[in-house]
């Protein structure tokens, strides 16, 4: 009976140890995919948030780092991080069809993108920015399936925001000369508009990651960071940035609050802003009824730095094709011949004022994808506002979240919340190139990855 029991027994051994060798290989195929989406992430963000003509402020008064896709050295970097990110779609490849299946509004929105270059005014700039942005795609979605801890993805991310903030601090300090410009510290980045977006990113992000820290000095280090690149973003003089970050120190708190009541205060108190808000809209529209006088006259005396001018020609042009536009990425910085604005003699047309983005993402959308882009785009957003919110939610009430994972669900949801305010005064949504255009990609991707694992957990425990 032994004998025979020696072949099962031995052959047991060997299944068990086939099975430990390959655990091991998962293991390092795992360690060696996160190490390179880590990697991946600090670069493509050091390049996102620098751009490619570093210290360069003589380009349009008005720049935007679209403009810079028609740099070839801008398309051969894209290129190498693309290069460098495609080999974690094959270490994590058991796992990509869920990753797109998540990304599904997305994915369909660049259907119709590509849809749209078919109708631009200006193909080649077209197709050239939509392939850059579809790069841009791939490579976030590569990087949230290599980092499955989203605390060290946050870490990463921190780390990019601390080495451009202290770039951005020694170039103030010792380089003042050739950072400042006639308009606000521009440091670094070509335009002080791109210096104060960059330290509004990292200020919010340092700052998060500050709070999800344990130690003390970890959290005064982080903390640090986030002051200085506030510092920075006040000496840039940037005012829709600063205005954001600081209705993000202001409602954060509260929002975070709120989100830890239960639903009916929740409803109880969006019900009263509304009541509120309602309430205002009629006394005011009663005080100037009894005075005599038109309620929505002083709409006119707002210009916003003169941009109801851009506005309103941006909407003219848009109501002209309003279903395909003209042309993703095909309306600022094509052809001279063909690009609309060139067609007038508006102000923000004249080589001293020269304009390269409507200030505002949605009109952008509008004019370039059609209302069938808008509503994707906006449908897009909106559903990742929604998880985020989510995320935030179930970060605060729910047990088995330590603080850096709390930390994180809250800048996931924050950061989504921040670019559809942000989009009001300035274009970056979904414009190839632009650094907050770059950033929601990776943030959207993440969101709902954290969202689907959440979900499935919480069916795992039902």
């Amino acid at each position: 009976m032994a004998d025979a029991a020696h072949p099962v027994s031995a052959a047991g051994r060997w299944r068990v140890g086939a099975d430990v060798r390959q655990a091991s290989r998962a293991r390092r195929a795992s360690n060696l995919a996160e190490g390179l989406a880590l990697v991946v992430v600090v670069l493509t963000l050091l390049y996102v948030l620098i751009g490619n003509t570093p210290y360069n402020h003589a380009g349009p008064l008005d720049t935007d780092a679209s403009a810079d896709t028609i740099s070839p050295v801008n398309r051969y970097i894209w290129l190498a991080l693309f290069g460098l990110a495609a080999p974690l779609f094959w270490l994590k490849r058991s796992e990509l069809v869920a990753a797109l299946g998540r990304t599904w509004p997305v994915l369909l929105l660049f259907v119709w993108f590509a849809i749209t270059t078919r109708f631009a005014i200006d193909p080649d700039a077209s197709n050239r920015r939509l392939l850059l942005y579809a790069l841009d795609l791939l490579i976030c979605i590569a990087v949230s399936l290599g980092a499955p801890d989203g605390r060290r993805l946050h870490a990463a991310i921190a780390a990019a925001c601390a080495i451009v903030t202290a770039i951005d601090v020694f170039s103030w300090i010792f380089l003042h000369k050739i950072s400042m410009t006639d308009l606000g510290l521009a440091g670094i980045h070509s335009h002080k508009n791109l210096q104060g977006e960059a330290a509004l990113f990292s200020a919010f992000t340092c700052g998060s990651f500050a709070f999800g820290r344990a130690g003390w000095g970890a959290r005064a280090f982080w903390g640090g960071v986030a002051l200085a690149a506030s510092a920075v973003l006040v000496a840039s003089l940037s005012k829709t940035s600063l205005g954001i970050l600081a209705g993000v120190i202001v409602l954060t708190p509260l929002v975070l609050a709120l989100l830890r009541s239960r639903l009916p205060v929740i409803l109880g108190w969006l019900s009263l802003v509304v009541f509120a808000l309602s309430a205002g809209l009629f006394g005011w529209m009663a005080f100037n009824d009894v005075q005599g006088r038109d309620p929505f006259a002083f709409i006119a005396q707002i210009t916003f730095t003169e941009r109801t001018d851009v506005w309103r020609f941006v909407w003219s042009q848009a109501v002209s094709h309003p279903w395909t536009g003209v042309g993703f990425g095909s309306f600022w910085d094509v052809d001279p011949a063909v690009q609309p604005s060139l067609q007038t003699d508006l102000w923000f047309a004249q080589p001293d004022a020269a304009t390269n983005e409507a200030h505002n993402g949605y009109l952008d959308i509008f004019v370039t994808t059609g209302v069938i882009g808008l509503a994707g785009a906006l449908f897009v957003l909106f559903r990742w506002i929604g998880k985020g919110i989510g995320l935030m939610r179930r970060s605060l009430i729910m047990p088995g979240y330590d603080r850096a994972q709390r930390a994180y669900a809250v800048y996931l949801g924050a950061f989504a919340l921040m670019v559809f305010v942000h989009n009001f005064m300035e274009s970056s949504y979904f414009t190839a190139n632009a650094m907050y255009g770059v950033i929601i990609l990776l943030i959207g991707v993440e969101i709902d990855r954290r969202a689907a694992e959440t979900a499935a957990a919480a069916g795992s425990r039902s």
